[in-house]
């Protein structure tokens, strides 16, 4: 790895600035002001345009510090035939009543506020004087130039009655629904439920990049992971595990998942660490289950493998259907279906990842002939196919072994 290349890793990690290398690829420029530019008429050098005019109109020779109509900076400096952009960050916290006065001046409304600090507050803190020092730190390791700092005070283009603004911020269902989500999502760790927390989980992926900035770095990824490991340990309390036991497991995860080097891994660590929170859960209510509910989980443990109706499962817990199969929703808070399914997956899973069984041989031992309709419900219950989850288990475990 180049010197640049472990600066695009290392300076968004160490400074919180993104670093962004145009060389020419238009995309670029088109994916930087979908993220960073929140009004196109306020903030011309954050759109695609403006930025490229401003390449073509700037030195090699300088380093500058730019700051927009709408109190962010961006520190920018050219090395041969590409541009390094530091940024967008601001220099100051939240502060309402300023913000509420820059809109004023700048001709914009009252209601842009909640969307304009929805925008501000996702842009990190950085001292000016941090930036310049970093941008020096570069110049100086990839070309060994000497540059001057210019800084220009960008000034909107006079006052327009029909401004525009980014639509990231615009949607308040957007916010609402994640953390509707992020309560469905806790509730079901609560009752042991990894099937819905999977589910709740995959629906919060959809709305999360509409309302914060989420790039593809290892370093976002891991404070989602962080985020999630949050959730689950509040639907571990709620779900009535002991402070100790949820700090442990999560301590665990957390030095697991910052060894990690790709997605794949980071995902399996979040499925096997929800799946453990969730099986504690569930272990802990069955001891509290009345000896009907325990003689029909033990029944479906016995007999995995072969196919099982409910009026059977009732006859072996000693009770007739209709009232064994409304106390079983009742004790377990599923129904016996899907019991059946999560305790089979969980089995499947095990085997997964100690052995090299064939997954057709897997599905059989634990009660599916049809390998198809296996995967799907693995899938459901645990977030990804039995090929991936093998696959994934196996590389992070062969990580932690080297």
């Amino acid at each position: 790895m180049n010197f640049l290349e472990s600066s695009a890793v290392l300076v968004p990690a160490l400074t919180g600035m993104e670093l962004t290398l145009y060389d020419g690829n238009a995309d670029t420029l088109s994916q930087f002001e979908g993220q960073y530019c929140f009004s196109p008429q306020l903030q011309k050098i954050y759109t695609a345009k403006g930025m490229e005019m401003f390449f073509q109109e700037n030195s090699e020779e300088l380093i500058y510090n730019l700051a927009e109509p709408m109190g962010t900076h961006l520190t920018a400096f050219r090395i041969g035939e590409s541009w390094i952009l530091l940024g967008p960050y601001v220099e100051a916290g939240w502060n309402e009543r300023a913000s509420r006065l820059l809109l004023a001046n700048l001709g914009a409304s009252e209601a842009v506020l909640p969307m304009y600090k929805a925008y501000r507050c996702k842009l990190p803190i950085v001292r000016q004087e941090s930036a310049i020092r970093t941008a020096f730190l570069l110049t100086e390791n990839l070309d060994g130039k000497v540059r001057a700092i210019e800084t220009l005070c960008l000034e909107p283009e006079g006052k327009s009655p029909f401004l525009a603004f980014s639509s990231l911020y615009a949607n308040a269902e957007e916010v609402n629904r994640r953390y509707q989500l992020e309560d469905s999502f806790m509730e079901a760790v609560s009752q042991g439920d990894a099937r819905k927390a999977h589910w709740a989980r995959r629906e919060l992926g959809k709305v999360q990049s509409g309302i914060r900035f989420i790039s593809d770095s290892m370093q976002d990824r891991l404070v989602g992971a962080a985020i999630m490991r949050t959730l689950m340990r509040l639907g571990g309390k709620f779900g009535g595990l002991s402070p100790v036991l949820i700090d442990s497991v999560s301590q665990e995860y957390a030095q697991r998942m910052k060894q990690t080097a790709s997605d794949s891994e980071l995902e399996g660590l979040i499925v096997e660490m929800l799946g453990r929170l969730c099986d504690e859960i569930r272990e802990r209510r069955r001891s509290g289950w009345s000896p009907i509910v325990r003689r029909a989980a033990d029944y479906m443990e016995l007999n995995l493998s072969k196919p099982m109706t409910t009026e059977e499962i009732a006859q072996a817990a000693g009770e007739n259907k209709r009232n064994f199969v409304s106390r079983f929703i009742r004790e377990t808070g599923m129904t016996v279906k899907e019991y059946l399914a999560k305790l089979r997956c969980s089995i499947a899973a095990q085997l997964l990842a100690d052995s090299d069984t064939s997954i057709q041989e897997i599905a059989a031992y634990v009660g599916y002939l049809d390998n198809n309709y296996f995967s799907k419900v693995f899938k459901d219950n645990l977030g990804m196919t039995p090929q991936s989850y093998r696959a994934v288990y196996r590389t992070s475990y062969h990580k932690l072994s080297d």
